[in-house]
């Protein structure tokens, strides 16, 4: 009986002797499942690029976990640093001290962060070297200071410049006291992308100690790399009391102060597949009102095969055959064509970029200037798999009223 339920749902659906209206709406119900399968499909891949960006972009030059000294300096930090490095789950760690600075080439000034780093060090904890795009970090001296992109460019500077820095200086009881002065010369540019490249500059450690009035090995904050960066509070706090009994700390991690874009990714995927799945179900609506039209329009060829001996069973089958067969059509043609903009959207909004002139996304904002994509088969899997039984459960209903109809009073009735 599968055979002959397959046989008929196969006649009703290449039917020209169908209501032109039946048949509009059973097209429109297979493209907008197509529609939404392609959509949900090309936003989740979005969102899981952006996600991998974050990640491999933004995490890469940022520390994972900063223990930062609260009131004083951590002293002897080349005693302290490799046991804490030892510690599970960590991969790196590097010395660093921070301040704020402003910055002047001729007329023009900029503040800026300037955070001081020990260059060697440094590359197991970021990857400065892999956005370099002027210069060399390889030979970073006292004398030379690294400029984030976007500071470069609103002072105008350049690889050999000289820029004038005034650094803020405290007096022993912790009151402020005259700024120093120190020129220095732009070693390298670095271009990460997004607000950093406006906000971020780099000198050699012992060089901004030495300025700041720093005691001999003495640094305001170890940095850490780990392996798992989802694992990073929780190793914040472990390496944070590690260290509290000698040092007092803050127990800092990325999460503070970069997660908001990791839960905005998160809060818009969900949003996203929530929307999109009820569109999936609103289209799948449509597979109802089609199938309930066709019952009433075949309600004679249902009773005559009833009189023949079909069983009600297979009248069910065929009818969620013929229903069922627009949600497949469309699921499979949106998952291709979701897969195939998925796969393309990085080069089509390139080519859209190029042609328009228009920039969605402002390099000076955002952390990328591209829409990234990154295609998770089970996502596409479970999106396919999601519209597969809505429109299976869609034919419920008309295909059990099909197997109700009653031979005596429809045939009566003709």
């Amino acid at each position: 009986m599968a055979s002959l339920s397959w046989q008929l749902a196969q006649r009703y659906r290449h039917s020209r002797n169908s209501n032109a209206f039946i048949r509009f709406i059973s097209a429109s119900s297979t493209i907008g499942i197509g529609l939404g399968v392609a959509i949900l499909i090309l936003a989740l891949s979005v969102m899981n690029g952006f996600e991998q960006a974050l990640r491999t972009q933004l995490l890469a030059v940022i520390p994972h976990i900063e223990l930062q000294a609260v009131d004083k300096p951590i002293l002897h930090w080349q005693k302290k640093l490799p046991a804490l490095v030892k510690q599970p789950g960590i991969v790196a760690g590097a010395p660093y001290i921070k301040t704020n600075t402003l910055m002047r080439i001729g007329a023009q000034v900029k503040a800026a962060s300037l955070r001081g780093i020990d260059p060697k060090l440094e590359q197991g904890v970021s990857e400065l070297q892999r956005f370099l795009k002027a210069g060399s970090l390889d030979q970073l001296t006292a004398q030379q200071i690294v400029l984030g992109q976007g500071v470069a460019k609103e002072l105008g500077a350049w690889i050999g410049d000289e820029v004038q820095l005034m650094l803020p200086q405290q007096n022993s009881d912790g009151s402020l006291a005259s700024h120093k002065h120190v020129s220095l010369t732009v070693a390298a540019i670095v271009g990460m992308g997004g607000q950093m490249d406006y906000q971020q500059s780099w000198v050699q450690l012992d060089a901004l100690a030495g300025w700041l009035n720093y005691p001999p090995g003495a640094v305001q904050g170890l940095a850490f790399k780990v392996q798992d960066v989802f694992a990073a509070p929780r190793l914040s706090r472990e390496l944070g009391n590690q260290l509290s009994g000698k040092d007092y700390v803050y127990m800092l991690d990325w999460v503070r102060s970069q997660g908001h874009l990791y839960h905005d990714i998160q809060m818009v995927r969900s949003i996203l597949y929530l929307v999109l799945v009820l569109v999936l179900a609103v289209a799948c609506f449509n597979i109802v009102a089609t199938l309930v039209m066709a019952v009433r329009e075949k309600q004679s060829d249902i009773a005559i095969l009833l009189t023949m001996g079909m069983p009600r069973g297979a009248v069910v089958k065929a009818f969620m055959w013929l229903g069922w067969l627009n949600g497949l059509v469309g699921t499979l043609v949106g998952a291709a064509v979701g897969l195939l903009l998925a796969w393309q959207i990085e080069n089509l909004f390139a080519a859209l970029t190029s042609w328009t002139g228009f920039v969605l996304l402002d390099p000076s904002i955002y952390f990328v200037n591209y829409v990234p994509s990154k295609i998770d088969p089970l996502q596409v899997l479970l999106t396919v798999g999601v519209a597969l039984v809505l429109s299976l459960l869609a034919t419920l209903y008309p295909a059990i009223q099909a197997s109700r109809v009653q031979p005596a009073v429809v045939l009566g009735r003709s």
